[in-house]
């Protein structure tokens, strides 16, 4: 995995390739969004739900640990050896917008990862053990 120098530059990689990716979904029209195309195992809405849904999960994730709160990971009621149940309910949950409404929520989670990222010491950022 790449080193970063400091959190402004893991913050633009961040920016530059959720640019990158978001693009790919610009011109998908609504009709499309459930539909495979070949080469890709996710629909377009579950591209974008998968993507969500880990975001947010990582925000909750800090937002709890900030609070005292002990966090479960990947996601109460979820196990790392049985991902593809996550997957389904973040398809389940976000799934049911259309797809510019997807796309504007993961550019505010994006964004809000971000700041959240900006807010952090570069200790905190890049020292193992630094938190909890």
């Amino acid at each position: 995995m790449r080193e970063y120098i400091n959190k402004a530059e893991l913050i633009s990689e961040i920016q530059l390739r959720y640019k990158k990716y978001i693009a790919e979904f610009s011109e998908v029209p609504e009709e499309f969004k459930n539909i495979k195309v070949e080469q890709v195992d996710k629909t377009p809405s579950e591209n974008l739900s998968y993507q969500i849904g880990w975001v947010s999960l990582l925000l909750s994730w800090e937002e709890k640990e900030v609070a005292g709160i002990n966090v479960q990971t990947p996601m109460e009621g979820y196990k790392w050896n049985n991902l593809g149940k996550l997957y389904e309910f973040f398809y389940e949950t976000y799934g049911q917008m259309k797809l510019i409404e997807q796309i504007q929520q993961l550019n505010d989670k994006v964004e809000e990862l971000c700041s959240c990222t900006d807010s952090l010491s570069e200790e905190e950022l890049f020292k193992p053990e630094i938190r909890k």
